[in-house]
């Protein structure tokens, strides 16, 4: 697993000491014997308070397995989660109620109205904001007083994202929240997600497999395949650090990562032609001594690509699968 910082981030998180949610060496499975699936490995992170945090993966990568950890909806074979200071399972109502979890299967009564249904959730939720309700249905374009089973499959989400946009929590889990929306309904959820985040007193956790509304409202990425974490950090530190280096071919592309102590390499691919690196702590001078030491003597030959969200992704995904079938 590769973490990625920035210095300024990393002197805050040691300031502050204190982490919204915290895994430990956590495991999960399903199923028995032959049919057992490790759905999350050894997954260790530590999720900042203030922080807005995207946790990538593919289907099946253990995002939803582990969001349910964090709010008791199932309990890990092993290791250690705390969220708020405590294992979920002992958190107490007035903690509980500072945590707002909306995913994409959430639903309320049938019968409801969005107006009966904000006055049942009021007396639960000691932060609840009721100032935020008429505002957030007239930009959803919901009224108060239509029924949940009369409502689109869009304006069912939008009553449960209102709601819990509504409770004003310390803690926000989305597990795809903006499922079923259309892309004018998606923005406006996007633009109230990113007032919450602007309130560095709330946390923010936000699993989508859209890459584009993760990259615009978090700060920090882990990216999981198979359970494991492939890397974790600050967006703006990822992006400054990650590089595609292709080395031409002859002698510079028969360099093997792990007879260099130079770059950290998150994946090499190499066919006849040339030779590609994924490096995550890149500089301009550790390319240089790279160059040097291996005699290249004609930098031109060697290409460095930046890569965006959805390249660290793709990535990051390929080599989990890599490290997977060496197991």
């Amino acid at each position: 697993m590769i973490t990625m910082n920035s210095r300024t981030d990393e002197a805050t998180s040691e300031k502050a000491g204190v982490h919204a949610v915290e895994f430990r060496d956590v495991c999960r499975s399903f199923g028995r014997g032959k049919d057992k699936t490790r759905a999350v490995d050894h997954l260790t992170l530590s999720i900042p308070r203030g922080s807005a945090y995207g946790l990538l993966g593919a289907n099946g990568a253990g995002k939803t397995t582990s969001i349910r950890m964090m709010v008791a909806h199932l309990a890990p074979d092993a290791g250690t989660i705390r969220v708020l200071g405590e294992p979920p399972i002992a958190h107490d109502e007035p903690t509980r109620s500072k945590i707002a979890y909306i995913s994409e299967n959430m639903q309320i009564p049938h019968w409801l109205t969005l107006s009966e249904a904000a006055a049942l959730c009021a007396p639960l939720y000691p932060r609840w904001n009721g100032s935020l309700l008429e505002p957030l249905a007239k930009r959803f374009g919901l009224a108060m007083n239509r029924r949940y089973d009369e409502a689109s499959k869009g304006l069912r989400r939008a009553m449960c994202i209102i709601l819990g946009l509504c409770q004003n929590a310390e803690l926000m889990i989305l597990d795809e929240p903006a499922s079923g929306l259309d892309t004018l309904a998606r923005r406006d959820f996007l633009a109230e997600i990113l007032d919450v985040v602007c309130d560095g007193n709330r946390t923010v956790v936000f699993s989508s497999h859209i890459l584009a509304d993760i990259e615009r409202i978090v700060d920090r990425v882990a990216i999981l395949t198979s359970g494991r974490l492939i890397i974790e950090g600050e967006l703006d530190a990822l992006k400054e650090n990650v590089r595609r280096i292709t080395l031409p071919k002859g002698a510079a592309s028969e360099i093997l990562p792990e007879k260099q102590d130079l770059f950290k390499v998150l994946r090499t691919q190499r066919d006849e032609e040339r030779s590609k690196w994924v490096v995550v702590d890149f500089t301009p001078e550790k390319l240089a001594a790279f160059l040097q030491k291996f005699d290249i003597a004609d930098p031109e030959t060697v290409e460095v690509e930046g890569l965006n969200l959805e390249e660290l992704f793709v990535e990051s995904v390929q080599s989990g699968d890599a490290n997977r079938t060496e197991r």
